[in-house]
């Protein structure tokens, strides 16, 4: 069975350090299982909560000093880094003392993150990720943009089974735009390779279909496979919201002789609306999301 991915400090740390590498922001201090960077301003937009601070700057021209972040992946590395920070502060202020007795009262050490799953930070490099990682046109890093490649449509996504439980199924589909072949797990093939980002125009003039014809083809693709996956799960889900249903029903039936006429009337819209709302939330369907579409250009001895 596959590994949930970010479970571990060890992944959720190299997945930092990729972000951060490429957005290029600035490493400051390296330590085990530590790291401070200072974010460049688009990216610091992204990381940290606060839209009208950035509306307030851009219409007032301001100067804005860059967010350092101090990030910690393990409680021993954050409690390692919080001890040195409160030292650093308390040396600082031996040696520079506050003039003013409320400085020192309210100054107060720096402290780092506990980047955990769950946690704002790495909630907002996620969505960062997914946000920058949508599309994207890009070559293998050691392949000269001069090179000829050959075009292929990468779309990454998933299938969701969505009753009153959600179960998903990833996908990862390629189609070649000079001949229509479809790969399956296409990124699997891809993820050990290097890319670079490269011009959409010139991966194009090769192509003999354009994009739109090779999403048609994905679609098609993922249509057929899910017109043959067995379809027991939606029965049980409908037989589930049936047996919910039935108890709701029976359920307002038995206390609607308890109002009067007025009241019934409310009792009775009271009851429609939590069954629409049960219908909306239960009934069996399939969903399909695309996370990523890419243009990936592959030199014609891997094509």
């Amino acid at each position: 069975m596959t590994s949930i991915p970010l479970r571990k400090d060890e992944e959720r740390l190299a997945f930092c350090d990729a972000y951060f590498a490429a957005v290029g922001a600035e490493q400051l201090r390296t330590a085990e299982m530590y790291r401070e960077v200072r974010l460049p301003l688009d990216v610091d937009k992204e990381l940290t909560d606060r839209p009208f601070f950035w509306l307030w700057a851009e219409k007032t021209n301001q100067t804005i000093e860059p967010t350092t972040l101090r990030l910690a992946f393990s409680e021993v590395a954050k409690e390692r880094e919080d001890n040195r920070l409160a030292d650093e502060h308390r040396r600082h202020l031996e040696a520079n003392p506050p003039q003013n007795p409320y400085e020192r009262m309210f100054a107060r050490p720096k402290q780092s993150e506990y980047v955990n799953l769950g946690s704002f930070r790495l909630n907002k490099i996620i969505d960062s990720v997914s946000s920058r990682g949508k599309y994207a046109c890009v070559m293998p890093q050691h392949v000269s943009h001069e090179a000829e490649c050959i075009p292929w449509l990468l779309v990454n996504g998933l299938i969701q089974f969505v009753a009153d439980s959600v179960q998903e199924q990833w996908f990862s589909i390629g189609v070649c735009l000079t001949n229509r072949q479809t790969v399956l797990d296409f990124y699997s093939r891809l993820q050990r390779i290097h890319m670079k980002p490269c011009d959409m125009e010139s991966l194009l003039r090769v192509a003999a279909i354009l994009p739109s014809d090779g999403l048609d083809s994905v679609r098609s693709h993922i249509e057929r496979h899910i017109e043959h996956l067995p379809h027991a799960w939606a029965q049980e889900a409908e037989r589930r919201l049936e047996d919910d249903l039935s108890q709701l029903d029976a359920y307002y039936t038995s206390i609607l002789p308890d109002y009067d006429d007025d009241e019934k009337l409310k009792i009775q819209a009271e009851h429609q609306r939590k069954r629409d709302e049960l219908l909306r939330k239960s009934s069996p369907h399939i969903d399909v999301i695309w996370t990523q579409v890419a243009l990936v250009g592959l030199p014609l001895r891997q094509s």
